[in-house]
């Protein structure tokens, strides 16, 4: 680079330069004098006019102006409406007394009569097509060839 006294003759000017017009540039900016706007009169507007909008409609296509292809209409298809059937399910005769052991756990044991016979089940124990999901001390929820149901305690 520049050594001695020459890179200091060189550069000092030009630091104090490059400051200088910084300084500048931030007073100008904060000074008052602004250019004034001469008054201007009144400005006279002419009315816009607006063109009335053509109105058109589209009819349907039924061939191709450039393959001269003639299109079929689609036919809608007939929807089918099934008719669910309901099964009725004949539940048995289910009657839930309460937990033997275990509380609200996932070990609890309960009691539940299913026709007429008690059963002590734990939790997805199957007895009879009957399968039990769960449980608390009030009521258990039983699986019945596919439908659920609750089943309170008796009081």
């Amino acid at each position: 680079m520049l050594k001695g006294k020459k890179g200091l003759y060189i550069l000092l000017p030009l630091v104090v330069f490059i400051w200088g017009a910084i300084i500048f540039q931030i007073t100008d900016a904060f000074t008052d004098d602004d250019p004034e706007i001469a008054n201007i009169g009144p400005i006279a507007f002419s009315k816009i006019e607006s063109k009335e909008r053509d109105r058109f409609s589209i009819s349907d296509v039924t061939r191709d102006p450039f393959l001269g292809t003639v299109y079929k209409p689609k036919k809608e298809p007939v929807k089918k409406v099934a008719q669910v059937k309901k099964t009725v399910i004949n539940w048995p005769s289910i009657r839930y007394k309460g937990v033997v052991t275990g509380g609200n756990g996932a070990t609890a044991i309960y009691l539940v009569e299913i026709n007429g016979t008690d059963q002590l089940m734990k939790r997805k124990d199957v007895i009879s097509e009957v399968k039990l999901t769960k449980g608390n001390s009030s009521w258990v929820q039983l699986q019945y060839k596919g439908k659920i149901k609750r089943f309170e305690i008796l009081k």
